[in-house]
This record gives structure tokens, C-alpha cells and sequence, in this order.
């Protein structure tokens, strides 16, 4: 079949309208030319959506994106055609150009589809798959590295409820002219930093992410050692993997050489051991 113009919309899902995060799930795509309409989204993993927002009930995601998988089965009716060489009539790709804009349409719900985009396609299935996994699986893979962002926003937030704010620096160069890195959460006294935290993301895909993540963080806490510019106190909030043997081991392992080099190691969700040292 030759290629078809086809039109497509990436699907988000945005709890919180104020802060305007959001998380790609699924991407539709619709070639009138030939009467197709298909769909693919993420159904299975919803840890991406709890690590984005941690204190959302998953519950709310798996509700909203079944009543969004219904609509979307209505609009697809029977599904795709099996025969796509044969162009539809002008009146029915018009029709289906006016039920894709309708879909896509800007609305302020839970789950909401981004800018349309226009994309050729010989065989609409696979760019379908093709467009699934650019937007959402690679997606995934660049979510696990903003986990820390995530988890250094919500230490913000919780520093600010508890009237903690102004006792920490953020993003404060430590080390010196030789070596020097930005600390998320930084207390001085004088020119001396006497208490650091940092958030550790350790709930990673698979251990060897865990170990690489991990030793670039004991490494770094080396080298401040060496050139006597380690914080006085110095406190990782770890979010460790709680399930898959392996990955546990990993993490157990990163957290006791990082204590065994005089930091601490506690858990991102132990909130209480976390004000306590912030407060001291």
C-alpha cells in the first residue's frame, strides 16, 4: 500500500492541573484516507504513574484510563479494517477527521491528548507501534532519571510545610577547585558545609542500574572525603526497590557502603528521620 497521510495525539495523564506535570500513557493514531483508527496504551506498569505522584491513589489512574479505553473502543467500532489498500469515500475520512478532532480536542481532565501530529504511513499498524514506543517506552526510560527531581520537589515541599526552608541552600557547589558538585539541599556555616541531604533513587529497573547509579554516589562522597569537603552530616533519603530479590540486594548494598564512608542511608518515605536531622 502506498503511504497515507495519517494524523496522531499523544495521550497524558495530568492529576494535578496547577503544577501542569503530566505522564505520556498511550498515543492514538487515525488514517482516514483508508477508514483506520487504532490505539496502543501503557495497561500493565502503573509504578511509573505512582512514582511521578506518590501520594496519588493509583486507583484514580486505573478508573480514568478504563472509562478512556471504553470511549476509545466506541470510536474505533468493530476496529481496523483488515483491508487498508482501498481509500474510503471523501465524506467518510471527512467524518473521520471530524471524530479525531473531537477526541484530541484541548479539555481540562484527567487524561488529555497533547498537540495532534502528522506522520506518513505504508502500514498504519506498525507506525502505530513504532509511535508507541518512541513516546512511551522511551518515555519510561528517561522518567526513571527525573524520579530524583520528583523526590527533591516533594523534600521541598515538606521542608516548606514544616517551616524548614530557610535553614537549607539549594543547588550549593560543594568541593573546591579541583573537584566540586551541586547539592540539592545544603546547610553552611560560615564558608563550612555542616549538613547536606540528598535524594538516591534506587528503585531501578535492574540491579546493574542500581549499582551504577549507587557507585557514582559513593564515589562522589569519596572524593569529597579526600579533599576534606565532606558535609559535616550527610544524609541520603533513599527510595529502594521493594520487590525482586536482586534489586533489593543492590540497594542494601549501595546503603551500607555509603554508611560505612559516615553518611546516612534512610528511607525517602521515613519522613520522621528525615525532619529530625533536618531540625537538629
Amino acid at each position: 500500500m502506498k503511504e497515507v497521510v495519517c494524523n496522531y495525539a499523544i495521550a497524558r495523564f495530568r492529576p494535578y492541573r496547577e503544577t501542569g506535570e503530566f505522564v505520556n500513557v498511550g498515543v492514538v493514531l487515525a488514517c482516514p484516507q483508508v477508514n483506520y483508527f487504532g490505539y496502543l496504551f501503557e495497561t500493565r506498569k502503573y509504578k511509573r504513574i505512582s512514582d511521578f505522584f506518590p501520594e496519588l491513589d493509583v486507583d484514580v489512574f486505573k478508573a480514568g484510563l478504563e472509562g478512556l479505553l471504553k470511549e476509545l473502543a466506541r470510536l474505533a467500532g468493530r476496529g481496523p479494517q483488515n483491508e487498508l489498500h482501498q481509500l474510503v469515500l471523501d465524506e467518510l475520512a471527512r467524518s473521520s477527521v471530524a471524530r479525531f478532532r473531537e477526541l484530541v480536542r484541548p479539555r481540562e481532565t484527567l487524561f488529555h491528548f497533547g498537540e495532534p501530529g502528522v506522520v506518513l504511513a505504508a502500514d498504519p499498524r506498525a507506525k502505530l507501534k513504532a509511535l508507541f514506543q518512541h513516546f512511551i517506552k522511551r518515555q519510561s526510560a528517561r522518567d526513571r532519571e527525573y524520579q530524583e527531581v520528583i523526590m527533591r520537589r516533594n523534600l521541598a515541599e515538606f521542608f516548606r510545610k514544616n517551616n524548614l526552608e530557610g535553614r537549607f541552600r539549594t543547588d550549593q557547589p560543594v568541593g573546591d577547585e579541583t573537584y566540586r558538585i551541586k547539592l540539592p539541599f545544603v546547610r553552611l556555616e560560615g564558608d563550612a558545609v555542616s549538613k547536606a541531604i540528598k535524594p538516591l533513587h534506587l528503585d531501578k529497573e535492574g540491579p546493574t542500574d542500581i549499582y551504577r547509579h549507587g557507585d557514582a554516589w559513593i564515589s562522589t562522597v569519596k572524593r569529597l572525603r579526600r579533599i576534606n569537603r565532606l558535609p559535616g552530616q550527610f544524609l541520603f533519603a533513599v527510595k529502594a526497590p521493594n520487590s525482586d530479590a536482586k534489586r533489593i540486594t543492590a540497594a542494601d548494598e549501595i546503603q551500607q557502603e555509603l554508611r560505612r564512608l559516615d553518611t546516612l542511608a534512610v528511607p525517602f518515605a521515613d519522613k520522621g528521620q528525615i525532619l529530625e536531622f533536618a531540625r537538629s
